[in-house]
Order: C-alpha cells, then structure tokens, then sequence
C-alpha cells in the first residue's frame, strides 16, 4: 500500500511540503523590500543557497529567485514589505534521504518597524552548541528559536540571548550582537557558533572605515557588563540599541 496522509481526517494529496513539515528541512531569507531590492540581495540569495547545499536542497538559479519575489511584491499595493523567501525541500519522507526537487515559497506582508527605540534581551534557558552547522545557516527547523523567543516574552523582554556550551555569548533568536568600549567594537565569532549575519557583516565593515578597532572573539558575560552601548542587528530592522539586558542596565548611557 502506498504512503497515506490525512489531515484533519481528509486525504492529504499535495505531499511538496511534507519534507519540510516533518523534519523542518528548508531554508529561507527575510529582508524589507522598501520599493526596491535591497542593495545586499545577491548575499542574501548566496547565504539561502549555502544552507541549501547543507541540506542538499535543489538549488534554484539566481534570476528564478529575483523572478518570485517580483512577482510577490508587484501582487501587493503596499511599497514597504516584509519578505520572507523559502526553499523548500520536496521528496520521499524516509528522513535519510535527499529531496529531489525544491519549490519556493515568497510571503510579502506590510513591513513594521521595531515598536520602541530600544530593545529589551534576557538569557535564554538552554545554551547551544558550537559545534551545529545549522546555527550558520537559516533553517525552517526554528523550534528552539521560538521556545527561548516565548520565554522572553513571558518574562516580559524583547528577545533572548543565546550562549555557548561554553558559556560564550553568540546572538539572540532574530539578531547579531555587538557592544561598543571606546573605539573598540565587538562581537562573538561566527565560530561560537551564531548565523553570520548579511547586517553584520556590513555594519563591521563601516565600523572599520570609521577607526573603529572590531574584534570578533569568544566573551562571556562579564565581557559585556560594562560597554558603553550594546545594539543588535539584522536585515529587516538594521541597528537598534539595546537599553535592557537582564543585569544590565542600558537605558541612562
């Protein structure tokens, strides 16, 4: 007998996505379309691509992927959007197996900026590890994201900060870190194990150009208690400073 699927006690016929939904093996990029590309979408494109090849995904070709999105965005009468691109792996569901083909899916919705000039962080409750690959790639496996997202939420911040097996500092679940003391400018190595943010990669390079001494390395939380100014940062909200973190207090700085 072949494979059967319900859903809500119907046959479930469309089986693209179930690779994906069953084992969260798919890949997939956020970024804000304000009435044109971004200016980084080639890194963006280049970085949903390496974690296809990780998940031995089916590439797409770069003009398919510009193609979808203009084809998302021209569908909706809004100019600033937030847009989440996603490949998505199609295949037999023996987990072992390599997907054969890989279907992309655009969301476009009005895009809304951070609510507040600054953001609140806490600890997460559970530490990662260095070692993961799928740190160094965006994945739709995001239930640990969520789970330390909720739990910040709960105990009434923004985010959460994640650390290492180690005790090392590596990002919260939507944004790179970094802190500023003096005219040295940090922020943990892609090697502590955290995505190596398109946001990040820029904001390091102006640091540079503006004399700022940038260290990427290993810190602990003591490294961190005394910046003189904390932020965090990704693609769709760019730099926003933090004024709370658990046992630091940002807001008179």
């Amino acid at each position: 007998m072949d494979q059967i699927v319900l859903i809500n006690g119907e046959i479930y016929d469309d089986r693209r996505f179930l690779r994906t939904l069953m084992f969260g093996e798919g890949v997939f990029e956020t970024f804000r379309f304000n009435g044109d590309l971004p200016s980084r979408i080639k890194k963006h494109y280049a970085r949903l691509i390496e974690g296809a090849k990780l998940l031995k995904i089916p590439e797409i070709p770069y003009e398919d992927f510009i193609y979808h999105i203009k084809q998302a965005v021209e569908k909706s009468d809004q100019k600033d959007l937030y847009v989440k691109v996603l490949l998505l792996s199609e295949g037999n569901t023996d987990y072992p197996l390599i997907p054969y083909k890989s279907n992309i899916m655009v969301v476009v919705k009005p895009f809304k900026p951070f609510p507040k000039e600054r953001i609140s962080l806490t600890l997460s409750p559970f530490r990662v590890h260095s070692s993961n690959p799928l740190l160094r790639v965006k994945t739709t496996n995001f239930a640990e994201k969520v789970f330390a997202k909720r739990y910040a939420k709960d105990k009434g911040f923004d985010d959460a900060v994640f650390l290492n097996e180690n005790g090392e500092i590596t990002e919260t679940t939507s944004a790179n870190i970094f802190w500023i003391k003096g005219r040295f400018m940090y922020t943990p190595s892609i090697d502590c194990g955290l995505l190596p943010g398109i946001t990040r990669e820029a904001v390091i390079t102006e640091a540079r150009k503006q004399g700022f001494n940038v260290v990427e390395g290993r810190f602990y939380l003591n490294d961190i208690k005394d910046a003189d100014l904390i932020f965090v940062t990704n693609a769709l909200n760019g730099i926003i400073r933090v004024g709370k973190f658990d046992f630091i207090n940002q807001e008179d700085n």
